[in-house]
């Protein structure tokens, strides 16, 4: 699968030319599902999910993994990163209360919180890893942490191939629950993919504890220099098909 861990094993995240085509495709008709529901009236269906959802419990695990997990964030990436990779979590576990997902919420908090542990231009490859994409770096950067606190390889590798694939414009459900929530819910947070898919009062609930300040400049300015940076990889495609309009003319930014 184009953005899987194996995938990116295989060649370090470059794209070929035919997967270039492919991924723009794909991502063209993101982009158009997008826009189609966002023009639909809030359905009756809708409503009812909403109802399911309690922000209170949105928590992350407690668990001495996560723990680790958290301190390392907190210490390798700036504020603006960190509270991103918290949002994530967030309306990740609201998406998955809303569409009745049953996740590990070990894995999907570990997910979310390591998904952009290689963004920054200082997160350079490390000697012998030849990454030219950053979620395909930080994905097996997340793996290898995870197997020195413990985990097993099923497990760790759920996470790698998760954060590999969050760059695709749509990961299926079949590609793993994590990995579906992760992708949804970090759209959600970078471009506003889907937002009007949680009420009001639960977004409101997140940027209280979460705020964006400043999230949509920066952002665009990390994206920019990963596109500079690495030529035949996603985010160079995304960025050419205008992923700094939209992170700048989000809904979060209306």
């Amino acid at each position: 699968m184009l953005g899987s861990a194996a995938w990116g094993h295989a060649n370090g995240g470059r794209l070929t030319l035919a997967q270039q085509w492919r991924f723009a495709i794909q991502t063209v008709v993101a982009q158009l599902r997008l826009r189609w529901l966002g023009r639909g009236a809030v359905s009756d269906d809708m409503r009812q999910r909403w109802s399911r959802l309690e922000p209170d419990r949105i928590e992350l695990p407690d668990t001495p993994t996560v723990t680790r997990v958290l301190e390392l964030v907190r210490q390798s990436m700036p504020v603006w990163l960190c509270r991103h990779s918290l949002r994530t979590w967030a309306w990740a576990a609201l998406l998955a209360q809303r569409d009745a997902l049953k996740p590990d919420t070990e894995v999907l908090a570990a997910t979310c919180l390591l998904h952009d542990i290689a963004l920054l231009p200082s997160d350079r490859p490390r000697a012998g890893v030849r990454c030219a994409c950053f979620a395909v770096q930080g994905g097996q950067r997340a793996r290898r942490f995870l197997q020195e606190q413990g985990w097993s390889e099923c497990r760790a590798h759920a996470v790698e191939d998760a954060i590999c694939l969050h760059m695709n414009p749509d990961v299926p459900l079949c590609a793993g629950i994590e990995a579906h929530l992760l992708q949804q819910a970090a759209a959600m947070d970078v471009i506003g993919a889907r937002v009007n898919g949680i009420d009001a009062s639960s977004r409101h609930a997140v940027l209280i504890r979460y705020p964006r300040t400043g999230f949509a400049q920066r952002m665009s300015e990390a994206m920019r220099l990963q596109a500079e940076r690495a030529p035949e990889t996603r985010t160079r495609m995304l960025w050419r098909m205008g992923f700094e309009r939209a992170i700048r003319r989000s809904a979060w930014e209306r």
